[in-house]
């Protein structure tokens, strides 16, 4: 297992799935990637191309990889073809059931060293390697939406995962042009996820309780945590702008946040009703996903930047 990978089987093209695909060819990998639908093949095409192709115009991909990347992607409905596979990825839907058939069906037909990642943040890592017969080689391998241009990747070991399982994760999340964050051990949510519904907890609280509406809630969070975050994590915040004064407020904050263990009622009411937060029409969804896109490649540049800070 110290070798670099090369040959990744992908199961599953949803949209995190064809962003995945996407990240791989654009990075050399030869894939073969497996989808249930079989609709998910022409839909999975145009994605890998316009992602390659704006890939290439912002300097993320190299163009002579980007050209040749239709003779490194095949798209199959067997599993029994990614029985060449050195690496796989699977990025179903969140159910168990599917996910350990799809385990057993892999075991079947993959070298015993094969490492099989999942993109699950909501699954235990334990709890689906438990029926497995080689568990040591089962690991959690989180992507984020874009995973062809984010550097994010979370890397969660289950009980059983073994050493080098971890390590050929950590490599070839290098491979793909990843910053592998790699946990000690797994918990629920993973970090960013921890993070995130954290935050999103106490914003619903702030509206349900009157305080603002969800307008202003946003601008207030986006104008302050979301001017500073993409630089900083919370840590580096806190040391670069005193981190006496955090203890301090955290004293008289903390007792009075947010702790609810139960789905808020502002929530309940919008999945029950199908209804969104804000109102969209196509045209200004389709707006808000593309400034996504040409805000994340922006992050991407400008991100680069600094990386010599860390060090």
């Amino acid at each position: 297992m110290d070798q670099k990978t090369q040959k990744i089987g992908l199961v599953g093209l949803g949209l995190m799935g064809q962003g995945i695909a996407a990240c791989l060819v654009a990075c050399g990998f030869d894939v073969t990637a497996w989808s249930r639908s079989t609709s998910r093949e022409e839909e999975s095409l145009r994605h890998i191309d316009l992602s390659l192709k704006k890939m290439a115009e912002n300097q993320l991909a190299d163009t002579s990889l980007t050209r040749s990347w239709e003779t490194r992607f095949r798209y199959t409905n067997s599993l029994d073809d990614l029985a060449s596979s050195d690496f796989v990825i699977e990025t179903v839907g969140e159910d168990m059931d599917l996910k350990r058939e799809i385990y057993n069906k892999l075991e079947k037909i993959l070298g015993e060293e094969v490492v099989i990642a999942t993109n699950t943040s909501g699954i235990s890592i334990t709890e689906l390697q438990k029926e497995m017969v080689r568990k040591e080689r089962f690991i959690g391998m989180h992507w984020a939406e874009p995973a062809e241009i984010t550097t994010y990747l979370e890397i969660a070991p289950g009980k059983d995962t073994g050493k080098k399982t971890v390590e050929r994760t950590i490599e070839t999340g290098k491979q793909c042009g990843k910053e592998p964050t790699v946990l000690n051990f797994e918990v629920p949510g993973l970090i960013s996820n921890r993070l995130m519904y954290a935050m999103m907890r106490e914003a619903i609280s702030l509206v349900e309780k009157g305080v603002a509406d969800i307008e202003t809630v946003d601008r207030s969070f986006r104008n302050d945590i979301g001017w500073w975050a993409t630089l900083f994590g919370p840590f580096r915040w806190m040391d670069l702008t005193g981190l006496k004064t955090y203890a301090k407020v955290m004293e008289g904050l903390f007792p009075d946040l947010c702790n609810n263990t139960r789905l808020p009622q502002l929530m309940q009411e919008k999945v029950e009703s199908d209804t969104l937060f804000y109102e969209y029409d196509e045209e200004s969804m389709k707006k808000w996903n593309e400034a996504w896109k040409e805000f994340t490649y922006q992050i991407r540049k400008i991100s680069g930047t600094f990386r010599d800070l860390e060090k």
